[in-house]
């Protein structure tokens, strides 16, 4: 009975052996396998920084760019109303200034080298900004540019919006020059007036002056924060 037991012992381990084996093989692929998942997976997250990295990179470009036409907008309104105040110019004038100093602007911005980055800017025209006069004199300027910025890993942004509110200083100055040489017409002590017209408009940033030649008044206002002024006979 024992030589029975160790033959059927032997018979076991023999019949064994081939399971073994084959354990062994499917261990080794299922090791193989994982190793490929796991490569995949460190791939596709690799891969998915990437992107997300492109995508901030076109995200904040043009935010940027955006910040910096919105404000040359401000700043294309202002030396628009000096230009065209100091030639004693009309409203249609300092709107063609303006969409004009904004496209050399934006002229500067598409020729400028963005590393990985497509920018392109369209100019802007009467379509895309609109220029709205205020009562006080001021304007109100709004748009949308169809501007496209795309990287070379693929993200990409559409679209700047447009926007800016300018101090009155076009209309406002004509106004009180033309205001202050009203005055100055029925005034008998001028140096008096001068006075009391800077004083009046000392915090607007607007300076008067007053000047009788051959019995010609002129008058002239300043802006203090840049123009020159305009001058009325």
């Amino acid at each position: 009975m024992g030589r029975a037991e160790i033959r059927r012992l032997r018979v076991d381990r023999r019949a064994s052996a081939p399971t073994l084996a084959v354990f062994t093989i499917f261990v080794i692929l299922c090791s193989s396998v994982a190793i490929v998942t796991f490569q995949s997976l460190e791939e596709r997250s690799a891969s998915t920084i990437i992107l997300e990295s492109a995508a901030d990179v076109v995200r904040a470009t043009a935010s940027q760019v955006g910040s910096e036409l919105n404000s040359a907008l401000e700043s294309s309104i202002a030396a628009a109303m000096y230009d065209v105040g100091l030639r004693g110019g009309t409203r249609e004038q300092v709107e063609q200034h303006v969409r004009e100093y904004l496209n050399t602007h934006i002229s500067d911005i598409n020729a400028y080298p963005h590393p990985n980055l497509t920018v392109a800017v369209p100019p802007c025209d009467e379509n895309s900004l609109a220029l709205d006069w205020l009562p006080d004199g001021g304007i109100r300027a709004r748009g949308y540019l169809d501007a496209q910025f795309e990287h070379v890993m693929g993200p990409r942004a559409f679209g700047l919006s447009l926007r800016a509110v300018s101090r009155p200083r076009f209309e406002r100055i004509k106004h009180v020059a033309e205001l202050s040489a009203e005055l100055a017409a029925g005034a008998e002590d001028l140096a008096r007036l001068e006075r009391e017209l800077n004083e009046s408009y000392a915090c607007e940033g607007l300076a008067v002056e007053l000047e009788d030649e051959d019995n010609i008044i002129y008058v002239t206002v300043q802006d203090i924060f840049g123009a020159r002024g305009v001058l009325v006979p």
